[in-house]
């Protein structure tokens, strides 16, 4: 009797422990993951594909690209972080989206916002104003020049992820400082006169050249990076002109045997 007693004692401890061990896995189960980690970079990267992203668009319905212009990405971002108090294009303040364009910084004629929420990846973000006739109405505006985009994420809010696009028709006629356009792979030269960033200097690089000239002369949206900038100083007079197209002309043809040229 007594170890029958003893065995039905250790049996039942043991049971008391198993449903003990079954309760904290269930609890631990069901614990809300932690919240992902997004740094400034990442959310910089996301704003940078969809800049890419509209360009792209543009460039299929055989529209000129759009400059990103920082002063529009700052305001954007405000706006993204906005969308997480109000989804709305009105203000948490009640003013629109456009009272945080400065008319003395960004001289405009016309302003549009679009905003997006819920989405982490940018493809998915911009499917939803390519799906939206408004939206992509902004975004193939043949009129407008400068955008800027922001990319919140907010863990402890409704939709989470928040995106936001300002575009504008500048009226400036001299440019925007800092604009620029997006590049999906940064060009890196690897010596004067490889635009490109192959490696080698060649007839792309002239071509390269030579539509940048082409277009900048014409008023056309055109942009080459820093290093670009300075890897086209083919006549290094610290500028890029039709000049460094003769100078890289003359090189490809074997008249000169070095870059930069040199008086």
């Amino acid at each position: 009797m007594k170890d029958s007693s003893l065995k039905k004692c250790i049996h039942s401890v043991i049971s008391i422990f198993s449903a003990a061990a079954f309760i904290l896995l269930s609890v631990l189960s069901v614990r809300p993951a932690p919240a992902e980690a997004v740094d400034s970079s990442d959310l910089d990267s996301l704003a940078k594909e969809i800049a890419v992203l509209v360009n792209e668009a543009r460039a299929e319905e055989g529209l000129d690209p759009v400059y990103v212009l920082p002063v529009l990405t700052d305001s954007a971002m405000i706006r993204a972080e906005e969308c997480a108090v109000l989804f709305d294009h009105k203000r948490p303040d009640g003013t629109r989206f456009s009272s945080l364009l400065d008319q003395d910084v960004t001289p405009y004629c016309y302003a549009a916002e679009n905003i997006a929420a819920g989405s982490s990846k940018a493809e998915a973000a911009f499917s939803q104003w390519k799906n939206s006739e408004r939206h992509w109405a902004a975004i193939t505006n043949p009129d407008i020049t400068h955008m800027g985009i922001g990319v919140a994420y907010v863990p402890d809010s409704r939709y989470k992820w928040y995106w936001a696009q300002i575009f504008i028709q500048t009226t400036s006629e001299d440019g925007l400082e800092g604009e620029y356009l997006p590049q999906r792979y940064e060009i890196v030269p690897k010596a004067v006169g490889d635009l490109n960033g192959d490696g080698v200097v060649d007839s792309f690089d002239y071509l390269v050249l030579t539509e940048y000239l082409e277009k900048k002369s014409a008023g056309e949206p055109v942009y080459l990076n820093e290093l670009q900038i300075a890897a086209a100083d083919c006549f290094k007079d610290g500028a890029v002109t039709y000049a460094d197209a003769k100078v890289l002309q003359r090189y490809l043809l074997g008249e000169y045997k070095n870059l930069p040229y040199v008086f």
